[in-house]
């Protein structure tokens, strides 16, 4: 198990009910063998609800664990515009749901191994 660095996980194309399984598994992995955790969506081409309910059950289980999960960088493209539809976040990227700071909130760049 790592202590130190920022593993990263890799979540691209359709991030949608679809690949919720594999996405999941990716996820669980990860916080099983590192302590830190960060996630970059900027490849996402498609989301729904399913991802924004996989990545916050994926933060609620690393903070249960006592551990840190995080998005690599601010949500960009299909994340952010699904993020936006559904009100997590408004127009300018800011929160408006109490899970807000996990969207908003990313891990430090240069950080980070990826999956």
């Amino acid at each position: 198990m790592t202590r130190g660095s920022v593993y990263t996980v890799k979540i691209s194309g359709d991030a949608g009910l679809r690949a919720a399984q594999d996405i999941a598994l990716s996820l669980r992995q990860a916080l099983t063998g590192h302590d830190r955790v960060a996630i970059a969506t900027e490849a996402i081409s498609g989301a729904d609800i399913t991802t924004i309910q996989l990545l916050l059950a994926a933060n609620r289980q690393a903070r249960d664990t006592g551990k840190s999960l995080s998005l690599a960088a601010p949500p960009s493209g299909a994340l952010r515009a699904l993020l936006i539809e559904v009100g997590c976040l408004d127009g300018d990227g800011q929160p408006l749901t109490p899970d807000g700071d996990f969207w908003t909130q990313s891990a430090r760049p240069g950080e980070g191994k990826p999956a």
